[in-house]
């Protein structure tokens, strides 16, 4: 029945097919213009190259210029910032470009400050008064079945309120 319809309006089919050359036509020439436009854009980053390596050169010293000046003006050396209590014992990372460069001063010493093994259990911290309450309730169960007697629950309960 669907091979019928299709003969019996060839107009129809006629139109789906120009309509989709045309479409096919168009992704093509789409695709030429973003081909263009790629290579204008890296023609023109490979243009400006030298430019933006000398512009980032140019702040990375000048950056480490001026927080050299400060040390100096302070009459501080590097020597006398690293023994600063604050990076005792530890490794002092500089990076640079978010990571691209990196300098590293001193040894590692101790385990790393995050251990990265997962507990066998996760441990959660709890509520004092919560773990009172608990308490309480451990030790009225075991008075409800006769195991301590009411005056070693006054005690206990006493010992735990802390009074």
């Amino acid at each position: 029945m669907n091979k019928a319809r299709n003969l019996l309006k060839p107009q129809e089919s006629f139109f789906r097919g120009a309509m989709l050359a045309y479409f096919i036509l168009f992704l093509h020439v789409v695709l030429v213009v973003g081909i263009v436009v790629l290579i204008l854009f890296f023609r023109t980053v490979i243009n400006y190259l030298p430019w933006v390596l000398a512009i980032g050169g140019v702040v990375i010293v000048g950056s480490w210029y001026l927080w050299w000046w400060r040390v100096k003006k302070r009459g501080k050396k590097l020597g006398d910032i690293l023994q600063d209590p604050m990076f005792q014992g530890r490794t002092v990372e500089v990076t640079l470009l978010g990571g691209l460069a990196s300098l590293k001063l001193g040894q590692p010493q101790g385990p790393p400050a995050i251990d990265y093994s997962a507990p066998e259990a996760p441990r959660q911290i709890v509520d004092p008064a919560t773990a009172r309450a608990q308490e309480l309730t451990k030790l009225a169960a075991l008075v409800k079945e006769d195991l301590i007697t009411m005056e070693e629950f006054l005690r206990a309960k006493k010992d735990l309120m802390g009074q």
